[in-house]
This record gives C-alpha cells, structure tokens and sequence, in this order.
C-alpha cells in the first residue's frame, strides 16, 4: 500500500481551512492536512519538509500578497507533487498565468471531491488510492 499524500492549503480565510477539510472528508478522503493563511508560512514549511510530495492548493484571491509568485517559488519544492491554484470565478487568464507559474490545474471554488479527483487526473504526479475501507487518499502515480 501507498503512502498518503499530504496537502497543504493556502486560504487567508481560516473558515474556508475547516470548510476543505470538511468536504474532502465527507467525500471519504483520508487526509494528512495543514493548512497556512500566508503564502509566506507555506513557503517556509515547505522549505522545512524532509522531503516526499506534497500537494499544496492556493486562494488565488489572497489579501495583500502574490499567489503567482507563491506558485512560481513552491513549484520547486514538491518532491513530485503538484500544485493548484482555486480561485471564486472562472479566469482564463488567471488560469493560464498560474500554469505558466508552475500550477497543474486550476479549481473554481468550491472545491469538492469530485472537483479535485478530476483535476488530479490530469497530473502526471498524483493520484487517487481507494483503502479497503472505502475510504480514500492522494498518492504518488
């Protein structure tokens, strides 16, 4: 069996951290979860990480600072994993500067289980492993 992937997400809204939580483990996610209100603290956690993928999902909508740059600076630290950015409105062109950043997929909130199995199934790096419990949780592809 696969070790679990874990996720970090970035939300400067802190009831939007218990909301995600709350959807993915209704929708029978086991997860290994941390979540940061700064790009800052992501990026210094990030950096601290022994090492192993990691999904790091961020607010594209974050007050006062850069999600682009977050993206562009964390790309390079995922061990294999991935990143991707949400954000509360489809943007094309917002979409297409967080790929160019370094983002995998992009995400209209809110997001769900279902969003997030389809955007993952359009990596190259992570997946999705049903437990024999029927629950379920990200792995390394």
């Amino acid at each position: 069996m696969s070790q679990g992937v874990p996720i970090i997400l970035i939300d400067d809204d802190p009831d939007e951290h218990f909301l995600f939580r709350t959807d993915l483990e209704d929708a029978g996610f086991e997860l290994d979860f941390e979540s940061f209100t700064h790009p800052e603290a992501a990026l210094a956690h990030l950096f601290r990480r022994a090492g192993g993928p990691v999904l790091v999902l961020t607010d594209m909508g974050l007050a006062g600072d850069d999600p682009i740059e977050f993206i562009r600076l964390a790309s390079g630290v995922l061990h294999g994993g991935a990143i991707g950015a949400f954000s509360g409105a489809l943007n094309p062109d917002k979409e297409a500067r967080c790929r160019e950043a370094g983002a995998s997929f992009y995400i209209v909130k809110p997001i769900s289980g279902e969003k997030l199995e389809a955007a993952l199934a359009n990596t190259q790096s992570l997946g999705i492993e049903t437990l024999a419990d029927g629950r379920r949780r990200l792995i390394c592809r």
